[in-house]
């Protein structure tokens, strides 16, 4: 969830503007002509000047009637988007258009009391949808809850595969932003503009400002890193198993050549000849290993064919080779 902060209770303010700006995902202009609304901003020079060299990303909401006059001026500050308002025009699709064609994002807004589905002939074109949770021309107005236009436009957004971004714009503080946890942007204002501490202020939003995808992109960041540990520590697990294997044969090895010392007679004498001595019966009967030898992958003891070859290379030296049974070739690398 990102924040849009207002500056219109300090719109005479530059150097808090700039202040305001520094922690803000986008800078909302509140853009009022007196006829739309009963209160009139800054003309556009004004709002101009007042927030020049400030890079972060504009987000302009007009609340006037004539909105292509409006639209023209406040192009030319390359905002990110700009929102108009459903009830300010009867030309809806035209000043969409109109906006779109100054390659410039296009946002809808509509008041407390319009419904949301006056402007579902719209939403396949539009890049945001402004949500009023105060009547649009003042600030400072208490919360009004809209919650079901939040889940009505996020429900149509998934059930039909759109990309609009839902913005929330009134009443907003860490108290009510738990109740527009659908919305991915909130336009906050007095909130900041009224504390001490405009970073401070930002903090306490951000940290109420946890949306359900966001938090779903959590749980899927942890579930993969779960994945990746687990499949780490498997690895670690089968490298120290085989490591035990590795030191395991050697002790195996040395089993078997001190048996062939102790039976020189049943050694092989031409390289045509060898003899098999199995792990878990002549070893174990002739006392040379530990009773009940366990294979380090499988955890169980060794089955009856696995066995140490035994082969002569010139009737006096030896050649001593682990064959593993069918059960134990886990123990191979």
């Amino acid at each position: 969830m990102k924040i849009s902060a207002s500056f219109l209770k300090i719109q005479n303010d530059k150097v808090n503007i700039q202040t305001l700006a520094k922690d803000a995902d986008y800078l909302h202009y509140d853009i009022m002509d007196g006829y739309f609304t009963s209160s009139k901003t800054l003309t556009f020079e004004e709002m101009k000047t007042n927030t020049v060299g400030i890079k972060t990303p504009k987000d302009i909401h007009l609340m006037v009637e004539n909105i292509y006059q409006y639209v023209d001026k406040y192009a030319t500050l390359k905002p990110e988007i700009i929102t108009f308002h459903f009830e300010a025009t009867k030309e809806v699709d035209k000043v969409i258009e109109y906006i779109k064609a100054k390659k410039i994002k296009v946002g809808l807004a509509l008041n407390p009391d319009t419904p949301v589905t006056a402007i579902i002939p719209y939403l396949k074109q539009l890049d945001l949808v402004l949500v009023m949770s105060v009547e649009a021309g003042a600030g400072g107005q208490p919360f009004i809850d809209i919650t079901d236009k939040l889940d009505y436009l996020d429900d149509y957004r998934k059930g039909h595969h759109l990309n609009y971004l839902i913005e929330v714009d009134g009443g907003l503080n860490p108290e009510t932003i738990s109740k527009v946890s659908k919305a991915d942007i909130i336009v906050v204002g007095s909130y900041i503009t009224n504390s001490h501490d405009y970073h401070q202020a930002f903090q306490n939003l951000k940290s109420k400002a946890f949306t359900l995808a966001e938090l779903m992109g959590v749980i899927v960041i942890l579930s993969i890193l779960a994945v990746i540990v687990t499949v780490a520590v498997d690895i670690s697990l089968k490298n120290s198993r085989f490591t035990t294997c590795e030191a395991q044969e050697t002790s195996l090895i040395e089993a078997a050549k001190i048996w062939s010392y102790d039976h020189p007679q049943e050694l092989p004498q031409t390289a045509s000849e060898s003899v098999d001595v199995f792990v878990n019966n002549d070893l174990i009967a002739g006392q040379y290993m530990e009773e009940e030898l366990t294979n380090p992958m499988t955890e169980k003891p060794y089955s009856n064919s696995t066995k140490i070859k035994i082969t002569t290379t010139t009737g006096e030296d030896y050649v001593y080779t682990i064959e593993y049974g069918a059960d134990d070739k886990s123990c191979q690398k």
